[in-house]
């Protein structure tokens, strides 16, 4: 795996782990409120959403071209099935296009998983505003 896609996916591990660290039980929705509305990220928050729609659009052309690329080999695969090829010719094929495929599925889950968490850290602290003006 080349090296942008081995960031992309080292990127999607830890959006993963963040995901499961938002999801645990025991931290509560005020504590969360307290960490996304600390002094420290309040300061970032205006540069930080640059960031994320920075980030969105990398991980968009990245999807795009994986999206490409797939298309284009599943298209040579067609053309080669036609005429009869070499087995080494088939399995190099095969795995050009099964690398497209992770590649594709890499950038679709990572892009997803950054929306995803936008929305959930946004969630949550609505959620534990709501609760503060309720007690």
């Amino acid at each position: 795996m080349s090296l942008h896609w081995t960031l992309i996916a080292g990127f999607l591990y830890a959006e993963i782990a963040f995901v499961a660290l938002l999801l645990l039980p025991f931290i509560s929705t005020s504590a969360w409120h307290k960490v996304f509305k600390s002094r420290f990220l309040r300061g970032l928050e205006s540069q930080l959403i640059y960031y994320f729609y920075v980030l969105v659009a990398i991980l968009v052309m990245f999807f795009l071209d994986a999206l490409r690329e797939m298309q284009k080999y599943s298209e040579m695969e067609k053309h080669q099935n036609a005429a009869a090829s070499h087995l080494d010719a088939q399995m190099q094929q095969h795995m050009r296009l099964f690398r497209a495929q992770r590649n594709f599925y890499i950038s679709g889950f990572a892009l997803f998983l950054c929306l995803v968490i936008k929305r959930m850290v946004s969630l949550i602290s609505a959620n534990a505003t709501l609760n503060a003006e309720k007690e």
